[in-house]
């Protein structure tokens, strides 16, 4: 029987070895930026919640409450999420930087700007309107009462003292809405010693964006009642200076001023620096009060 064998011949070790290194780069190649790409420097991740903010009517609810099923883009890119039902939301590897947010449901179309740095990154977004305000602390919005301690219209800017969080600076914006009742107004209409009451989301500066402003029954031409520690007096302009809890408001007199001091007569020049006051008068159109009744204490 005759028997014959074909043998194959393989590559030789060397040759298949010297190859190995290209196969490999080959074999490897893909999406290297795909779900399981760890983050790298250039890259952050967000982890936010959107909200109803303060003062916003294009969504009846609850200002502070969880908006689900908004779809929130980077923009300019295809990082996207969808919120849950408590308007939670995380996206991956959002660039770093300044980044242009949109956010879009049927009655939400809203953008928001954040600078992201490489790490992660939780925040609040605020719907009030087309704008979504960004909060690091997590605050959806602020009620703030009280008088104005001072008035800036051409930056756009007041400071008002709350009972609670003190002297408060608030800024505004083009969507500010300022209102006396149902007529909207100018900022440059409020004066210092005025009262009103501000709808805000708070800043990362300390600041709060007012979403509206608006001036309560303190107007111009109306009885303002104003008590506290006399701290100056001009005797040539016949005024003095009240500090009410925190708020200087200036005094003015005329003939017309009645004075009283522990229930007898007096005059302006019992008020001196340092007495405790009653003042009764019309808040004029520059925050001043003219006084019609001046109570001494002490």
């Amino acid at each position: 029987m005759n028997l014959s064998f074909r043998i194959r011949r393989l590559p030789a070790a060397p040759l298949y070895l010297a190859l190995l290194p290209f196969l490999l780069v080959l074999g490897s190649c893909g999406d290297d930026q795909g779900p399981t790409a760890p983050p790298s420097a250039t890259t952050a991740t967000l982890e936010g919640t959107v909200v109803l903010g303060a003062g916003s009517s294009r969504v009846q609810a609850r200002a502070g409450i969880g908006l689900g099923g908004v779809s929130v883009r980077v923009a300019g890119t295809d990082r996207t999420a969808m919120t849950d039902g408590a308007g939670a939301f995380r996206i991956d590897r959002v660039p770093v930087g300044s980044v242009e947010l949109q956010f879009e449901r049927a009655d939400i179309h809203a953008r928001g700007q954040v600078t992201l740095s490489a790490g992660t990154h939780t925040m609040t977004f605020s719907i009030v309107g087309a704008r979504a305000v960004a909060s690091p602390r997590g605050h959806a919005g602020e009620e703030i009462e009280g008088l104005v301690q001072a008035v800036d219209a051409g930056a756009g800017t007041m400071t008002v003292l709350d009972q609670r969080l003190g002297a408060t600076r608030i800024v505004t914006d083009g969507d500010t809405l300022v209102r006396r009742g149902d007529a909207v107004i100018a900022l440059s209409s409020i004066a210092v010693g005025m009262r009103v009451h501000v709808k805000a989301l708070a800043q990362d500066d300390g600041t709060f964006l007012a979403t509206e402003i608006l001036l309560q029954s303190d107007q111009v031409g109306g009885m303002r009642e104003v008590s506290g520690t006399v701290t100056s007096v001009d005797s040539d302009a016949r005024s003095f200076v009240v500090d009410a809890g925190g708020t200087s408001i200036a005094v003015t007199t005329d003939a017309q001023t009645d004075y009283k001091k522990r229930g007898g007569p007096a005059s302006f020049s019992d008020v001196t620096a340092g007495a405790a006051v009653e003042v009764k008068g019309i808040l004029q159109s520059d925050g001043t009060v003219l006084a019609r009744k001046v109570r001494l204490e002490s």
